[in-house]
């Protein structure tokens, strides 16, 4: 083998390592702890205005959030951020509950934790633990 294919093969190796190295730390940190701040919304109807300039939770929000609850459609907690809000679905952890949806919650300032997934270009966070905060300006 000539030394320029050697060279070749030896930085394809290298690069690959780094990159099952760099895949493996991403996996580790999306199903590390966290917790979030924001607000319980329907992931469906929250889409319908924007937000920035209708706040999510008058009474069309909360009958659009109950219907799709009753669809099967998932909640979600609305992070705010600087580039607008982060959804993440809410689904099971740690957290024991009687009930499958989250309209409890609906349209509340809460506190989450727990693990964070990524799946067909959505997050979804497996509460551990969530409770209600005081609204506050942000």
């Amino acid at each position: 083998m000539t030394t320029m294919k050697r060279m070749f093969v030896g930085s394809w190796s290298c690069l690959t390592l780094a990159l099952f190295a760099v895949a493996a730390f991403a996996q580790e940190r999306a199903g590390s702890s966290i917790t979030i701040e924001g607000q319980v919304v329907c992931s469906l109807c929250w889409f319908e205005a924007d937000r920035k300039v209708n706040p999510y939770g008058n009474e069309g929000d909360l009958k659009c959030a109950l219907d799709c609850a009753k669809k099967g459609k998932s909640q979600a907690i609305a992070v705010p951020g600087e580039n607008g809000f982060t959804l993440y679905l809410l689904e099971p952890g740690k957290l024991k509950r009687d009930r499958e949806d989250w309209l409890d919650f609906i349209a509340k300032q809460v506190k989450a934790k727990g693990a964070v997934r990524n799946a067909d270009g959505k997050r979804y966070l497996q509460v551990d633990s969530i409770e209600e905060v005081s609204s506050r300006a942000k």
